[in-house]
This record gives structure tokens, sequence and C-alpha cells, in this order.
């Protein structure tokens, strides 16, 4: 059960610092423009992660890449677009509704991933409660609308 409190806090911070990275790399993406933005925030994340590889990596997992299965590769064509998106949803809506409309989109694809075992993942089923809990996230986005 600990380690089930850690994964949840460790998940609430990620998300809590998406809507950070957000709002910085649109502000960003308004004085450079975005696909400066885009390569400028990636090429940063890629000397952090170069930093982060040199003191918790191995070199020797590397070679474990060449059984990935295709989809493995793509996270990092994902994460340019998810930069742009996130930047570009923050710089038109206020951060509230961009944030609640991502996380909206996050679960309802985390709901079909897990329903159908998609990639490797366990299944697990669309309970009824899950559906009310995806339906009140969708009527919570509805009402950050305050425009």
């Amino acid at each position: 059960m600990a380690h089930l409190w850690l994964d949840v806090v460790a998940a609430a911070l990620a998300g809590a610092l998406m809507t950070i990275q957000g709002t910085f790399n649109s502000a960003l993406l308004k004085r450079i423009g975005v696909a400066n933005m885009a390569v400028l925030v990636s090429l940063i994340g890629f000397l952090a992660a170069v930093v982060v590889f040199f003191i918790w990596g191995r070199w020797s997992k590397l070679t474990h890449v060449v059984g990935a299965p295709w989809y493995a590769w793509l996270g990092g064509i994902l994460g340019v677009v998810i930069i742009v998106g996130v930047a570009f949803a923050i710089g038109h809506l206020s951060a509230a509704l961009a944030i609640s409309s991502i996380i909206t989109a996050q679960l309802a694809t985390a709901l079909i991933v897990d329903h159908f075992g998609l990639f490797g993942s366990e299944k697990v089923g669309l309970s009824w409660l899950r559906a009310i809990g995806f339906v009140l996230m969708v009527i919570g986005t509805r009402l950050m609308v305050d425009r």
C-alpha cells in the first residue's frame, strides 16, 4: 500500500509540473514561435535527460532497446507534439480549461488502453464506476468554461 501512495504522489507531481511546464512553454512560444520553442524545449530536455542518464543510467541496459516493440520508439515524437499542444492550448485557453481538457482526453484514452489492453498493458475492463468517473470529468471540464 505504501508504494501505491508513492505512485499516486509521483503522478500528481507530474500532472502539476505539466501545467507549469505548459505555461512556461506558452510564454516561450509567444516570444520565439512554435518551431523554435519546440526545438529549444526539446534540446534542454535532452540535455537534462543526458545528465539523468549519467547519474542513474546504465550503458548495458541500452542494448535491450533492440527488442522493443515498434510503438516504443514513438515517445520522443509524441513528446514534441505534446509540448506544442499543451503550450498552444494554454496560450489560447485559460490554464484551467486547457489542462482539464487535456486530462479528460488522457482519461478517455487511458480507459480505452485499459479496456483493450493496448500496447502490452494489463486489461482492466470499463466498469460503471469508471464510466461515471469519466462522465464527471467531462462535466468538470465543461464547468471550466467561464467565458
